[in-house]
């Protein structure tokens, strides 16, 4: 565009008094026959936008002197209300000064602003050309966020009626509504977000995810809408779709401790472990002085066979928390478990292959048939291959362990067979393995010319024969039970003792030798007197396991609950069955402190079979917490026969919410216990942010 000379600034004077004109004229003929509105009343009032339209309706006078006098009456008003004071003049202001802003230009006579600053002599009078030219063009900006001032208004509007007609029931109206508001509004993010809403609540599963997935197409970074889709894949039990629209959530909300974590326990319920792991490794390290999360990544990593790991993140938990504190009995406990007090090995553990295919194992029962014949044939060389193969197919085979061992003795190999034989005391065998290995070590002991160690295993061999024959004396013992004999392993004993330096076997009897009984001392308490006493004793009461902890560093990922989401509202719909199902609207897991209710909807993994009252008890969880904390807010619901989803009302203390996480249990039966426990949620309190 030519810009030099009195011609361009003309050229760019007329392109933006055009434009304005014809895009309100445009907006006043759509409206035209429905009522004007207000807002164009206040716009195309104060421009020439009305003659233009009015010349198309009533003929080329060109005058609209009605519609003028409208707009004027609502510039005044609006003046005097002091909402919007200065905005409406500035358009016509704007319009003009832009107008007449040729040094030539007289015409544009307006009556009712003949004596106003705007008219077109006030403004040539007290204005330079540019400023008049940049104070024109700011002006009439303005316009355009009036404009869009009013299509918010609008938008709002729908959004509520549609609402209104949604909470009243009836969702298709509401839709009718949206879809229209949607097609005059494409780009309106909150009505297209309300229709997957109401979709969502309509058994409408998966119209409502591509609703939500429409606007995630515009705008990926919004939480709400994400929150929403999840919510409606959890529900509809699409649990990888699911999982990997929470993991774009996880990576959405980066400072949310509790996102990992979730991501975290949601892995663990697919039985995802080792990628359960990595979530709890990084929520652990967000949140490191809570003891539950530490103890339920020692969980996991105990579970993928990570003893060592599980071991140090208990410990960091004990050293962390009073000796007698309900997390103190829960670490442990788990520690407890991971040296082996109890049967639990963790969830990959395998008792007869850690890994392999069909085929693998397959092979490896045919191998050990050949070896077990090989080796009865004593045909050692040949069988020792076949054991190697066999112990690469399967480690854990204690059997082959033993066997193997057995034949690098008979070869002459003890240096090599020694480790082999020593692994098998460490394994899963019975009582008769264990005897017969024992003594192989002793024989092996020997061959290398190891008295002294020789010689302790043979004695404690023979003291446990005297043992036996002591228990079995009055007991008639069955035809084909092993046993140890005391008169082979004498003659072993005396072989070994032989070999052993005197200095040394002084040494040992030393040790064996009891100190001589004091006569004036304490009798010795007799055996019937020691039992009179436990029968006797006084008992005091242990401490129950406290509710906060009973969950921590359990394998308690088998719920009656298949999903528990907190949620700003919830909404009820009433199944032909006669059941209901309860939804959440808004999901989320973090609240203001001025939020005023907090919803945990529920489902249940079936349906219950008669009544059946379910608890929540929420606590704030922190590093230090006692066993006496109080419960800062709790609900308790009944179930009905048929029901398979709930919720809980969770109102906020007398203090108002306390920023932080909260943990909330969940139980099922009449009483909150312990034993009764089965679940848990949490969500987090934020507080106001210093710079508000």
């Amino acid at each position: 565009m030519h810009v030099n000379g009195h011609g361009g600034r003309a050229d760019i004077r007329d392109m933006n008094v055009n434009f304005i004109l014809a895009f309100l004229g445009l907006l006043q003929k759509k409206f035209h026959g429905q009522g004007q509105p207000d807002f164009l009343f206040k716009l195309c009032g104060m421009t020439d936008c009305g003659r233009q339209t009015k010349q198309d309706t009533e003929g080329p006078d060109g005058t609209n002197k009605e519609f003028h006098e409208r707009a004027w009456e609502y510039f005044i008003a609006v003046n005097a209300d002091a909402t919007f004071p200065p905005l409406f003049f500035m358009v016509y202001y704007g319009q003009t000064i832009l107008k007449h802003n040729s040094p030539s230009s007289i015409d544009g006579h307006n009556p009712f602003m003949e004596n106003h600053p705007a008219s077109p002599a006030s403004v040539r009078r007290k204005y330079p050309w540019t400023i008049r030219t940049l104070l024109g063009g700011l002006l009439l900006s303005l316009s355009v966020s009036t404009v869009a001032f009013a299509d918010e208004q609008r938008i709002r509007l729908v959004a509520d009626r549609a609402k209104a007609e949604w909470l009243e029931g009836a969702p298709n109206r509401a839709l009718d509504i949206l879809d229209q508001g949607i097609r005059d509004y494409p780009h309106a993010f909150t009505l297209q977000k309300l229709r997957g809403d109401v979709l969502a609540t309509s058994r409408r599963t998966r119209q409502a995810v591509q609703a939500y997935d429409a606007i995630l197409r515009e705008t990926p970074g919004a939480l709400d809408v994400r929150w929403a889709k999840w919510s409606v894949l959890i529900r509809a039990g699409e649990e990888e779709h699911a999982l990997a629209e929470f993991e774009r959530i996880a990576q959405l909300d980066a400072d949310n401790p509790l996102a990992p974590l979730r991501m975290a326990q949601e892995y663990r319920r697919l039985d995802r472990l080792e990628e359960s792991v990595k979530w709890y490794k990084k929520a652990v390290a967000m949140v490191p002085d809570v003891p539950g999360w530490r103890l339920a990544y020692a969980r996991v990593r105990f579970d993928v066979l990570d003893g060592r790991g599980a071991r140090d993140e208990v410990n960091r938990v004990l050293n962390m928390v009073p000796p007698d504190s309900p997390e103190a009995a829960a670490a442990r406990s788990l520690m407890s478990v991971i040296y082996g007090a109890t049967k639990e090995r963790g969830r990959r553990f395998e008792p007869i292959f850690t890994d392999g295919s069909a085929a693998e194992r397959k092979e490896w029962a045919s191998l050990r048939a050949d070896a077990w014949r090989l080796f009865q044939a004593g045909r050692y060389e040949e069988v020792e291959p076949v054991f190697r193969k066999i112990l690469a197919l399967n480690p854990t085979d204690a059997k082959a362990h033993l066997e193997l061992g057995f034949t690098l003795l008979e070869l002459g190999r003890c240096k090599e067979g020694m480790p082999l034989l020593e692994k098998v005391l460490t394994m899963k065998a019975s009582d008769e393995t264990y005897a017969d290995t024992f003594f192989r070590i002793a024989q092996c002991l020997m061959a290398l010319e190891r008295w002294s160690e020789a010689l302790d295993h043979f004695e404690i061999l023979y003291d446990a024969a005297i043992e036996f024959e002591e228990a079995i004396r009055d007991v008639p013992v069955k035809g084909d039970t092993t046993i140890l004999s005391k008169e082979k392993l004498a003659v072993w004993v005396e072989k070994a003792r032989r070999h052993v330096p005197e200095s040394d076997l002084q040494k040992r009897d030393a040790m064996k030798n009891l100190p001589a009984v004091d006569p004036n001392g304490q009798p010795q308490m007799t055996e019937e007197d020691y039992y009179h006493m436990i029968a006797t004793r006084r008992l005091t009461p242990e401490k129950q396991t406290h509710t906060r902890a009973s969950l921590m560093g359990r394998d308690a990922d088998f719920s009656m609950f298949r999903y528990v989401l907190s949620a700003n509202r919830v909404m009820r719909d009433d199944l032909p069955t006669g059941t209901h199902e309860f939804m959440p609207i808004d999901p989320g897991d973090t609240f203001p402190t001025t939020q005023e209710e907090i919803y945990l909807v529920f489902g249940l993994v079936s349906a219950s079979y008669d009544e059946m009252p379910v608890s929540a008890e929420c606590f704030v969880e922190t590093s230090n917490a006692t066993s006496n904390q109080t419960p800062v807010t709790r609900d308790h619901v009944v179930m009905g026969m048929g029901d398979q989803s709930g919720y809980f009302i969770l109102s906020p203390p007398e203090t108002g919410w306390i920023p932080g996480v909260h943990r909330c249990g969940l139980f099922v039966g009449s009483e909150t216990s312990a034993y009764t426990h089965t679940d848990e949620v949490r969500f987090r309190i934020l507080g106001a942010s210093p710079s508000s």
